[in-house]
């Protein structure tokens, strides 16, 4: 009877091993098919997510760029005449009433402009002087309609900083711009000249995509 209750033991043990076996491979595979299909859905999700993304509409908004050149000569503190020109890069920045210290103001029917980069050179004892406009602590009065724009900053020459106020005088409207007289002063390090121009803006639009608000 003991003999015939062990063999049956014998039997039964590798069958239910076997079930075990089966069973657990089974939940093995469930368990792989439900991740696919979660990986599935996910990025359907995701591919519908960026297709929104690329339907939305970029905004375009209108900005006019101005460059101002202007030739003549600078007069240093003994009264001696050198050649001298000059170029500034505005962009605007199409507000209105704004409060920057680098703009043109709060005129409401017109584009605020801000220096953006540009420099003076000064041809002296046969070698040119070059001032490198520091954007930053530029500040600009410029309207389109209006005779006269002013404009203070500071520029870089060398390891030294200078102090530069110009103002201009509208001669006369041209193709694409305005022809000025402009008249000025550079000074800082025991330095100081008179500066004298005659100097055009010429001004363009220019349809440029607006950056995305950062939350």
């Amino acid at each position: 009877m003991f003999a015939l209750m062990l063999v049956a033991a014998i039997v039964t043990i590798p069958h239910a091993l076997a079930d075990k076996s089966e069973k657990s491979r089974d939940s093995e595979r469930k368990s792989n098919s439900d991740q696919k299909f979660r990986n599935s859905d996910q990025k359907s999700r995701d591919s519908d997510h960026d297709e929104k993304a690329r339907l939305v509409p970029k905004s375009i908004r209108q900005a006019s760029v101005a460059t101002g050149v202007g030739v003549g000569a600078a007069v240093d503190n003994d009264g001696n005449l050198h050649r001298s020109h000059y170029r500034i890069d505005l962009a605007s920045t199409s507000n209105t009433n704004s409060t920057s210290t680098n703009s043109t103001g709060t005129n409401s029917t017109s584009a605020n402009y801000q220096v953006k980069k540009g420099q003076i050179f000064i041809l002296e004892k046969g070698s040119r002087g070059t001032y490198k406009i520091i954007p930053e602590t530029w500040k600009i009065d410029i309207t389109d309609g209006k005779a006269t724009f002013s404009t203070t900053g500071q520029v870089k020459g060398g390891n030294n900083t200078y102090d530069v106020s110009l103002i201009g005088t509208k001669i006369r409207d041209v193709k694409n711009g305005s022809l000025y007289r402009v008249d000025g002063k550079l000074s800082g390090n025991s330095a100081e000249y008179d500066l004298h121009y005659i100097s055009t803006f010429s001004k363009k639009n220019r349809s440029v995509e607006a950056l995305a608000d950062v939350q």
